[in-house]
């Protein structure tokens, strides 16, 4: 039990576990005994454990208000007065980000090291353009998403700084802090470019691009937009 409330404390400080840095909790997770437990605790507390290339990853329930990450943090880590429309837009803006890093057909899903933000603006104005042309309920049903109310936020940024408006550039950036906070981005090229962790390789790969988690994922964003309209 000792072992295994361990292994337990060091995922809820760290988010993961590896072989060369915490090698003795790796060890010990290993052992058949100690995962029987941490399957309970799986059960119990509501989170996942996921198991890639020397590293072990905590990844909370959808479900799970005390670990996961809601729709009110992503308001407040834009502003104090968001909107939830806010939220839904910086929602939009990190799915295309992971599209665009990890919308590879081949068994490695991931098709680029790095993205460039104003790449990130234009990809999301083609988009929205898309958008403008009047496939909308398309877009909706793909996504569920109000796509309307996202893409009229999206056109209200400013291209270029004007002193009034936020511009996409920096709406952008927001998005990509936010990443960067969950240890799944980092900046490069003084903030002109992101980058994947690790961390977001291995959950994308072993995890999250995992035919069974279609149907969850559809779901929690059903759930958000369920309660947007409330």
């Amino acid at each position: 039990m000792n072992r295994a409330l361990q292994i337990y404390k060091k995922l809820l400080s760290d988010g993961q576990i590896n072989d060369k840095v915490d090698p003795e909790c790796f060890t010990n997770y290993k052992d058949p005994d100690v995962r029987t437990l941490l399957t309970e605790f799986e059960k119990e507390l509501g989170f996942r454990i996921i198991e890639a290339k020397h590293t072990v990853y905590l990844v909370p329930n959808s479900d799970n208000d005390l670990l996961s990450f809601s729709l009110k943090d992503i308001r407040e880590s834009i502003s104090s007065s968001a909107r939830q429309v806010d939220a839904f837009l910086q929602c939009y803006i990190i799915m295309v980000i992971l599209h665009l890093f990890f919308g590879g057909k081949n068994y490695d899903p991931k098709q680029i090291e790095f993205l460039q933000i104003k790449d990130i603006v234009q990809k999301l104005d083609e988009k929205f353009d898309t958008a403008a042309e009047g496939k909308m309920d398309e877009l909706e049903e793909r996504y569920s998403l109000n796509f309307r109310h996202i893409a009229n936020q999206w056109r209200a940024k400013a291209a270029v700084h004007d002193g009034k408006r936020t511009t996409k550039n920096e709406i952008v950036l927001k998005a990509c802090r936010l990443l960067i906070q969950q240890k799944l981005m980092d900046f490069r090229d003084n903030e002109r470019e992101i980058k994947t962790t690790k961390r977001l390789d291995d959950l994308m790969r072993y995890y999250y691009l995992d035919e069974k988690r279609v149907v969850e994922i559809t779901a929690i964003f059903q759930e958000v937009e369920k309660d947007a309209e409330n």
